[in-house]
């Protein structure tokens, strides 16, 4: 077998080390694409009644649209159109079995080095706010949750956004969390007004 001069298997072997996973230069996930989506929101809500019959919505969420490059001087094409976002719930008192993961529409846009904001986007389906482990909370499953022992369930959601640039590249968003308390609500929440004597 011939060997390769020492030159050119030294950069060959630098050309393999970066092609390893883990030595992206991309801090912001492997996609080319030259952005990135950041979400944020604004006062999420304590808690949410379980029975309370309507998604679990939150007043304003801001998603951002950041250069990986700040020297990028063309923000031709770079706008990103939001596809979905994804939402993966994560049990943060104890308990092990968490909400199921869902996925809901996008359909907005977020200008280059700009930011879009969004009202009252849901972030838990009316369905699932009656579905393993939230249901153990109305009073006909006991109202207690079994693997804590408590008449609530703390849960963290962790959300993603999915998009391409105008010019057709993948763009991703690093995951930003919020927090949640679900309880069973005697009058779903509301106070309810005394009757007249």
């Amino acid at each position: 077998m011939r060997k390769l001069p020492f030159p050119l298997s030294s950069v060959l072997a630098a050309l393999a080390v970066a092609a390893l996973p883990g030595c992206s230069t991309n801090t912001q996930g492997d996609s080319a694409s030259p952005v990135f989506l950041v979400g944020d929101f604004t006062t999420p809500p304590v808690s949410v009644c379980v029975n309370s019959l309507t998604p679990l919505t939150i007043t304003t969420t801001t998603v951002q649209n950041r250069l990986k490059n700040p020297n990028v001087t063309s923000l031709q094409f770079l706008d990103v159109q939001v596809e979905k976002y994804t939402v993966v719930w994560r049990r943060i008192d104890g308990g092990t079995i968490a909400s199921p993961t869902q996925d809901f529409a996008g359909g907005f846009l977020v200008p280059p080095n700009g930011s879009t904001a969004l009202t009252d986007y849901p972030y838990m389906s009316a369905d699932s706010l009656l579905r393993p482990p939230l249901d153990q909370l109305f009073p006909f499953n006991g109202g207690i949750d079994k693997e804590t022992g408590r008449a609530e369930i703390r849960e963290a959601g962790n959300v993603t956004w999915y998009g391409h640039t105008l010019s057709g590249q993948p763009v991703t968003s690093d995951v930003a969390t919020f927090d949640m308390i679900f309880q069973y609500c005697a009058s779903a929440g509301r106070v309810e007004p005394k009757r007249a004597q």
